[in-house]
């Protein structure tokens, strides 16, 4: 039994499944294809595409994606699974890692080896000290390649086993096409990422309140102490789209010679966020914003339901209450391109005729995203509270506290 609603007045993504198959390098073979509908693929079951998503605005940079930080979706993509250079967007990595292992209150011991790792520097001494969080500060405002090798050797041991951790993390996130060999950046022969991989692993940290505090700060200050003296260092952020572009809110620059130009960035508009990523760009800052004003443009986000939420009443036969409220099991949250409006409609299918006795927390149905005719989302639904059976008994006790609260 199928209950129509309302027709929305937007379209949303389609569940379509197109695998993407990987050779034994784990460079992508076959992407998702650019159809009318949505796709998802097989190699990132989370992740779906929008339709025409290699259509977008013209980019300098050499691979660029373009997602939505709550859903994933990729609303844009440009050679995104291309293995690339990813130069200090590495430290998103070891920034995540420190979050997540380290206490961020703990005193960092700087190693003469993290002193003399070449590269953009925060220009650290040997035996200097310094709070973890300061130092993750530095290392993601000011691009620190010491500050990355302090952090590996103090949640590690060492840089090596602080690598293996990094690349077991990019594996448990999703990002297949990712290998580190430092936790800085600088080019190695077997370091490399993607523009998606590097997406995927921003969203994610975007999740944690610290690292989504630390990669939209424009200056912090740090402390050094060594012996008896105490430095303390202004530093500014080397993200120069958080001055330049409206919502700004990260994350990271990348520069090296083999990498080109390279930068993950953020903005928030109206508690949407959009995550773009753009590697070897003649023109990061440019190409960045006209991805994340693309966003901002073309597509809205909709929630269709929220978890526990009352949806609807549904009739119920036979039963000593005549409806009985559903709530759904798990939000429902799509991205939603405004010029597909008139192709989406919502529905609530039925299991069965819904007849008494009915449980709490009992499904009895699916909220279903209907796109061109095609059913593309769904969410069970459960009953909120319990409706039990009409009785002769139950129905002249009912009638008795009626009679009695009157």
């Amino acid at each position: 039994m199928i209950i129509s609603g309302r027709t929305l007045i937007f379209v949303i993504a389609c569940i379509c499944i197109i695998p993407l198959a990987l050779a034994t390098s784990g460079r992508a073979l076959f992407l998702p294809a650019t159809a009318r509908l949505y796709t998802r693929t097989g190699q990132y079951p989370e992740v779906v595409y929008v339709p025409h998503y290699t259509e977008g605005p013209n980019l300098t940079a050499r691979s660029a994606v373009l997602i939505e930080a709550t859903t994933g979706t990729v609303v844009y993509g440009k050679k995104e699974h291309m293995r690339m250079h990813p130069a200090s967007t590495t430290k998103i990595m070891t920034a995540l890692l420190a979050i997540e292992l380290g206490d961020t209150e703990s005193i960092v011991v700087v190693s003469g080896k993290a002193a003399g790792t070449p590269g953009s520097s925060l220009w650290l001494k040997k035996g200097q000290r310094i709070r973890l969080e300061d130092l993750i500060y530095g290392t993601m405002l000011r691009s620190g390649n010491d500050g990355s090798v302090a952090i590996a050797e103090h949640i590690a041991g060492s840089v090596s086993n602080f690598v293996r951790m990094m690349n077991l993390k990019a594996r448990k996130l999703g990002a297949v096409n990712t290998r580190f060999t430092n936790p800085h950046g600088l080019t190695e022969p077997n370091h490399y990422s993607t523009a998606f991989d590097l997406a995927l692993m921003a969203r994610y940290g975007l999740k944690y309140p610290l690292f989504a505090d630390i990669v939209s700060t424009r200056e912090a200050d740090v402390v050094l102490t060594k012996d008896e003296s105490r430095e303390k260092r202004r530093l500014a952020n080397t993200n120069w789209l958080l001055w330049s572009f409206e919502g700004a809110d990260g994350v990271k620059t990348g520069t090296t010679a083999a990498a080109g130009y390279c930068l993950v960035a953020s903005a928030t508009r109206c508690g949407v966020q959009f995550v773009s990523v753009v590697l070897d760009s003649n023109a990061r800052w440019s190409d960045s914003a006209r991805l994340l004003s693309y966003a901002f443009d073309r597509f809205q986000v909709m929630t269709f339901a929220k978890k526990g939420r009352p949806l609807t009443k549904i009739r119920i036969e036979g039963g000593m209450e005549s409806e009985v409220t559903v709530v759904p099991l798990d939000d429902m949250r799509l991205i939603v391109p405004r010029d597909l409006a008139h192709l989406v409609e919502e529905r609530i299918v039925l299991d069965e005729p819904l007849v008494a006795p009915v449980s709490s927390g009992q499904t009895i149905g699916r909220l279903v995203i209907v796109f061109d005719k095609d059913e593309l989302a769904g969410v069970d639904l459960v009953a909120q509270t319990g409706v039990a059976r009409s009785t002769l008994p139950r129905l002249i006790i009912r009638k008795l506290k009626d009679t009695v609260r009157k």
